[in-house]
């Protein structure tokens, strides 16, 4: 009987365990990229939901503000005397700031807030049908604010009627 010490019949019959040092290197590379593309659409999808929260809060400011004006009574600008409410007067009104967002205080202490300006003009819109004044008011209301270097800028209209 003949026996062999030769191994190369095992080795060839094995197959190979592992990846090649090629093979960890791209799978890496593609990792790196994948993870980078998704950190890239996390922060654009947050930029975008701080703009859209900022924004929504001025809206919330402006329509607070045309509530007012719609429910401030008594509105009877045809009676006499004239029953106008402050908030319903003519003409522009002085600016006021009004918090657009503010988050509680972070890790360094301090809280962040946004703030904008709200403006309100109202005007008589002088309509007149059959020879009667309808006291017709148009209010419009802006807020404008500044977010990273960059304007907003809100505006909401309203109309309202004597209350008789």
């Amino acid at each position: 009987m003949y026996l062999t010490t030769d191994h190369s019949f095992a080795r060839q019959g094995r197959r190979r365990q592992g990846f090649t040092l090629v093979e960890v290197l791209v799978a890496t590379t593609l990792l790196g990229l994948l993870a980078g593309s998704a950190i890239w659409a996390l922060t654009q999808a947050n930029n975008y939901a701080s703009i859209a929260r900022l924004y929504t809060g001025a809206e919330t400011a402006a329509q607070n503000q045309i509530d007012l004006i719609l429910t401030d009574s008594p509105f009877n600008p045809q009676n006499n005397p004239v029953q106008i409410p402050a908030s319903i007067a003519l003409g522009l009104h002085a600016p006021q700031t009004v918090t657009l967002y503010s988050e509680p205080a972070g890790a360094d202490g301090q809280a962040h807030a946004v703030t904008g300006q709200l403006v309100t003009t109202v005007t008589n819109t002088n309509v007149v049908v059959q020879g009667q004044n309808l006291n017709l008011y148009s209010a419009t209301v802006v807020v404008t604010y500044t977010y990273r270097s960059k304007a907003y800028r809100v505006q909401l209209n309203a109309m309202r009627a004597s209350d008789v």
